[in-house]
């Protein structure tokens, strides 16, 4: 029994290393799978493209014609009347309302009645024409046309129930058309204001470029005209308004005028000569009496203050306004500066008691009582004119109230009087002001100018603004094209098989040593291998022959197994097709069908079942290997069939030291030995002889066998102990694998440019 775990382990960790490390985004094996699939690729483009062009015509084709509109013109006026007919446009809010204007029920249904637009299908639903469109008959194609006209009908009764049905009048018909076509018109209808002016551009878009055209242009016509029935109205209402106002007006001067004479006729009251002189007389005792008063006030604080720093016999009286302005107090004040001047000098020369200091400082202490009693007369001074002033004060308020008892006694019929003349006055005002805004009504009535102007009419448009075909049939075969890409490439991730030895090696980290090509439909592969001799076929099992003697050069390799993940895999006409190659290279080779469940090798070869083979070999203690060994001359291999011994357990068998002992003594007879076993993932049996085998060939049938299946038949092989040394890929379509260009071996097996050197 051959361990070789730990060898293995490190050579699949290397292949790992090797593989696992690809390029980050393989942009060449993407670009060759879009070639590959190239035809699905260009019938699915040109699929949707067709479709899509179908599609496309079948749109109207939609015409939108410009014009443009400017707002705010300024005018000239022959007179001024601003709140009638001047309107400022500041482009805020005042904008958008005139958008909003343009795009109103009102004037759409004015430019639909001028237009008659009623009599355009597109416009009048009751019309309902259906409009042609290039292949129309694709509409057959909408499944509400398959419901019989007597099920729709029944099933409308049925929605309508017992609901009574209301005949419409005439006028209400017609109000609900023209509502359903004011609808349509305003959906087509756009206005938008150009960026930074007073301009508005108008759009309008129709199925006939001549209507939409008539349409743009109609549109600001009917504004400025409708501006223009706005005025026009509103000088009308104003002059009729003023007309009522100023008959009343006229009236009521009148009455107001005439009630003042007759007042001041029967009061005998001059035009306002006795009322100015009382007037005058009461302003001029009010302005006495406000003056007095202030300067009562100031009196009362000043004394106040003067009191104040006089109790306090703080030195701050000195800044007193009415000591400042004392004269005495300033005489006396320089005369005490030179007494203390003198009384400083004396201190030098003399003691505090010297009589001479007495002296002086009796002098200071008598002009310092001196200034305190001129201090004190200061403050009786205020006193007295705070007196006076109060008197004059009362006596001004007593005058001030006889006269105006006076005045009230003499002008209580004059207030009267001045009511009326002020009504007089005020309808005079009024009745003038309504006159002149009268006149210039009337003179400006029938000359109202437009505040906006069209600056660009609408021109019949040249080409259709929807759809745009050619930009839509680029994006719809743009859309289709990488639809398709996005469908190979999902197919491809899809796919659980495995495509290339590269694959095997980056998933697995488990080198792919052969790729056997797949042969013609029912023909087998033993006997193609004698026919045709130089096929690639042949070629494939020769390069497998090669990599298999290199994949350990040092190792003496004899026990090879072969095995696969799940059956129908090609491990059997493997395993012969390898033992003839083996065979004619000068080998002797010894192939065992150690498959005890499915043995088919026996029925390949044309042998004859009831030879003994492997199992009996094993049970039998002392048995000759020979005498359980054919000898295939046709195709120059020894063979030993699985054996008859079937009430055996397999795995009991594999593992038995008979087992081993069987395998040594056939090594020393034999160059190979091949072993084909069952596969991994249905018993154990692999397992087992994986570790009898110097090597284990793992076969793969190209594109079909499951990815997770391979990895989870790998893993048993290795935790039994398998000497792994390779994957064969079985029934590669080499035309297919070419075209797919994966990795260098893509490039060498395109069989349609190496195919001239193989014979089939």
């Amino acid at each position: 029994m051959h361990d070789t775990q730990p060898g293995h382990d490190l050579r699949a960790g290397q292949v790992e290393e090797e593989f696992g490390q690809g390029e980050p985004f393989p942009l060449l094996e993407y670009l060759q799978i879009l070639w590959f699939r190239r035809k699905l690729i260009i019938a699915l483009t040109a699929f949707v493209a067709i479709a899509g062009f179908i599609h496309v015509n079948q749109i109207p084709s939609i015409y939108t014609a410009y014009s443009t509109l400017m707002i705010g013109v300024p005018e000239i006026r022959v007179v001024d009347i601003e709140q009638v007919l001047t309107r400022d446009f500041s482009w805020g809010d005042e904008a958008v309302g005139e958008i909003e204007v343009i795009r109103s029920r009102g004037l759409a249904q004015k430019v639909i009645e001028k237009l008659n637009l009623l009599s355009h299908a597109e416009f009048n639903p009751a019309m309902g024409v259906p409009e042609k469109r290039f292949f129309d008959f694709l509409a057959y194609l909408n499944p509400r046309r398959w419901i019989p006209a007597q099920w729709k009908q029944s099933l409308r009764e049925s929605i309508r129930g017992e609901v009574e049905v209301v005949e419409l009048s005439e006028a209400e018909r017609e109000r609900r058309l023209m509502a359903a076509a004011i609808d349509r018109f305003l959906g087509r209808l756009e206005a938008e204001r150009v960026e930074y002016s007073n301009v508005l551009t108008i759009s309008f878009s129709s199925l006939s470029p001549v209507l939409a055209a008539r349409v743009a242009n109609e549109v600001p016509e009917a504004y400025i005209l409708d501006q223009l029935q706005a005025k026009f109205e509103a000088t009308r209402k104003a002059t009729d308004w003023l007309t009522e106002q100023l008959a009343e007006l006229e009236t009521k001067v009148a009455d107001s005028e005439r009630a003042v004479e007759l007042y001041r006729e029967e009061h005998g009251l001059t035009k306002g000569e006795q009322s100015a002189v009382l007037a005058a007389q009461l302003s001029e005792l009010n302005s006495q009496l406000i003056t007095v008063k202030a300067q009562r006030a100031e009196l009362e604080v000043r004394l106040e203050q003067i009191n104040r720093l006089l109790a306090s016999d703080s030195p701050r009286i000195e800044t007193a306004a009415e000591v400042l302005a004392s004269p005495l107090v300033q005489q006396l004040r320089n005369q005490e500066a030179e007494v203390l001047a003198r009384a400083s000098e004396l201190s030098v020369e003399y003691g505090p008691k010297h009589p001479r200091m007495l002296q002086v400082n009796a002098e200071v202490n008598e002009i310092q009582q001196r200034i305190n009693d001129e201090f004190k007369k200061i403050a009786l001074g205020l006193e007295n004119e705070l007196e006076l002033a109060r008197t004059r004060e009362a006596s001004l308020e007593e005058n001030l109230g006889e006269a105006e008892r006076q005045a009230g006694l003499k002008s209580r019929e004059a207030i009267q009087l001045r009511a009326l003349e002020r009504e007089a006055a005020a309808n005079r005002a009024l009745f003038e002001t309504f006159l002149n805004r009268f006149k210039e009504t009337s003179s400006t009535q029938g000359m109202e100018t437009s505040d906006s102007r069209v600056i660009s009419p609408a021109e019949v448009p040249r080409g259709a603004s929807y759809p745009n075909r050619n930009r839509m049939l680029s994006v719809i075969a743009m859309t289709g094209f990488l639809g398709a890409c996005a469908l190979v490439f999902a197919l491809h991730l899809l796919n659980p098989g495995l495509l290339s030895p590269e694959q095997i090696e980056k998933e697995y980290g488990v080198h792919a040593i052969g790729m056997l090509p797949r042969l013609p439909s029912g023909t087998k592969p033993h006997q193609h291998l004698l026919d045709k001799r130089t096929s690639a076929y042949v070629e494939a099992l020769n390069s497998l022959k090669i990599s298999l003697q290199l994949s350990d050069p040092d190792a003496k390799i004899k026990a090879i197994q072969i095995t696969s993940s799940v059956p129908e895999e090609g491990k059997s006409s493997l395993a012969l097709s390898l033992a003839m190659v083996l065979s004619q290279a000068g080998r002797k080779v010894l192939l065992i069908d150690a498959d005890l469940r499915r043995s088919r090798l026996e029925e390949t070869l044309g042998l004859a079942v009831d030879h003994p083979g492997l199992t009996d070999l094993v049970l039998a203690a002392d048995g000759d290997p020979g005498d359980f060994i054919v000898k295939v001359e046709k195709f120059g291999i020894d063979f030993m069939r699985s054996g008859d011994a079937g009430y055996a357990n397999a795995t009991d068998i594999f593992s038995s030291r008979r087992m081993e002992a069987i395998v040594a003594g056939l090594r020393a007879k034999y160059d190979y030995i091949l072993l084909d076993t069952p596969p991994v993932m249905a018993v154990a049996d692999a397992r087992v002889i994986g570790k009898l085998a110097d090597k284990t060939l793992f076969v793969v049938r190209w594109d079909k066998t499951p990815r997770k299946v391979v990895r989870a038949a790998l893993d048993l092989l290795r935790k039994g102990g398998s000497d792994i040394t390779g994957a064969v890929l079985q029934q590669v379509d080499l035309r297919r694998y070419g075209r797919l260009g994966y990795g260098d071996s893509g490039y060498y097996y395109h069989y349609g440019r190496y195919g001239q050197y193989y014979q089939g």
